[in-house]
Formats: structure tokens, sequence, C-alpha cells
């Protein structure tokens, strides 16, 4: 007489043949894009504000047809608007993201089959895909409204690296919303980016004192890589057109990633040590 068979137990933390299976993130990334898209917020300062700083200061400018690098102001200045709402969409996901988890939408999360990795993938991924509606909404108002570039190429260009900014300003979302956790302190967290849109020499040339703050500003690493296809190291100032290397801008740029992902560092760790 033989023995009956014991199926094997799988050790604590090891995968078993029935183990969870991952869902799939597509109807999460669907639901959080959707749920973002219709709040008022998104569609007043990710969506319309960009537009139509864009046809007030770019298609409907009597300078706009004006000869710049390989392109016209016109089309300068649609970048300029892409990359500010590629920065308001990117701290409107991250900080509401921030929220949640303050609120212990995270631990929620770690209980599901996908875990807080696919809680990030998801909020990275919206973040994205999010940026991608205003600033193909811009560009393709500014390739209907006479925005010229001397090739293909540059409108490619122009239109990945408007991407830029997400991954600073994700950080500066989060930051926000994890020192401050409430769904007012990240509208004023979005709102904060026109500040930095202004400081950045996006909305309007600087000169003098406000050029040189310019440089220390969140924003001009991320603008000045995005204009880079079209006026190359030339920099548009209120006192006339300057050459700068792209060292500036990538060291800016850079510097505030880290700078900003250090925050969240520390207030993750201090939301911690506070439950």
């Amino acid at each position: 007489m033989t023995a009956p068979t014991v199926p094997a137990v799988p050790a604590p933390g090891t995968a078993s043949a029935a183990n969870r299976e991952r869902p799939s993130l597509v109807p999460y990334i669907v639901t959080e894009l959707r749920n973002t898209v219709i709040r008022a917020d998104t569609i007043i300062f990710i969506i319309i504000m960009p537009l139509a700083f864009y046809l007030m200061f770019g298609a409907m400018a009597s300078y706009g047809d004006f000869d710049a690098g390989r392109g016209n102001v016109n089309a300068v200045v649609m970048v300029n608007m892409a990359v500010f709402s590629t920065a308001m969409a990117a701290t409107s996901v991250a900080g509401t993201s921030a929220v949640e988890l303050a609120g212990g939408w995270g631990r929620q999360m770690a209980l599901t089959p996908g875990g807080m990795r696919s809680y990030i993938l998801v909020k990275t991924a919206a973040a994205v895909l999010l940026s991608l509606v205003p600033v193909t909404l811009i560009f393709t108002a500014g390739a209907l409204l006479g925005a010229r570039c001397d090739s293909p190429l540059v409108w490619v260009g122009s239109y990945l690296l408007c991407l830029t900014p997400t991954i600073p300003f994700s950080l500066y979302g989060l930051a926000i919303g994890l020192w401050f956790p409430s769904q007012g302190a990240v509208g004023i967290a979005s709102a904060s980016v026109s500040v930095w849109g202004f400081l950045s020499n996006i909305f309007m040339p600087l000169s003098g004192t406000l050029f040189t703050i310019a440089h220390a500003t969140p924003l001009y690493g991320a603008a000045g890589l995005s204009q880079r296809p079209i006026l190359d190291d030339m920099v548009v100032t209120a006192a006339g057109p300057i050459r700068e290397g792209m060292w500036l801008q990538l060291a800016n740029l850079v510097a505030w990633t880290l700078i900003l992902a250090l925050i969240c560092l520390v207030s993750r760790r201090r939301a911690m040590l506070h439950r």
C-alpha cells in the first residue's frame, strides 16, 4: 500500500503554479486617464489654458511669421506652450498620486496582484499619455495656423522633446503632494507651474536679473532643450538673441530632477515616521 502523495507547499514569498495572475494594466490606465481628463482643473489648466496662450501669443500675434532659426516665432511659441502643458499634466497626475498614498491607497494597492509596481507604472503611463493630449492639440493647432518648421525632423524632434518635463515635474507634483497631502495643495502646485513658466523665459522673453534667475528655475532646462530643434544654440531674450550651450540646459534639467527626487525621498520618510 503506497502512501498518498502530498502536494508540495511553496515557501512563503515564492510563486506557485496557482499564483495570482497579474491583471492587465490597460483598463487601469484607461480608467485613470478618464478620471483625470474629466476633472475641471485638468480641462482648464492642462488643455484650455496652454492652447489659449498659444493662440494669443503665437498664432494670432503679428510677429508670429517672423523667421526664428529653423522655423518661425509661431513655432517657438507652440513648443513653449506644449512644454508648459506637459509640466502641468505631470504635476497634476503625480500630485494626486501622493494624496492617494497619504490616504492609505498604497497599502490597498500592495495587496493586489500587481502591487505597488503596477501602481507606479500606471501613474507614470498616465502622466505621459495625459501630456500627449495637450501637446498633440497644440501642435495640431500650430500646423493649421501657421507654425513653420524647415523639415519633418524638426517637427518630430520638437514634439518628442516637449515631453522632457514629465520626469522632473512628476517629482515636483509628488513632492508637493507628500508634504501637503490634500487635493487643494495639488491644485496650487499645478497653478504654480504658471509662475515657473513666466520665470523660465517661456511666456515672454526676459532680460537682466530676471533672465539670470530663469537659469535656476525648473522649467528652463526642459524648455531650452525642446526649442533646440528650431533654435539650436540661440536663446531669445528681451535684449535680443544670445547663444548658450546645450550643457547649461542639460545641467539644469539633471540638477532639478535630482533635487526633486531627494525631496520626494525625504518627504516619504517623513510621512512614514509620522504613522
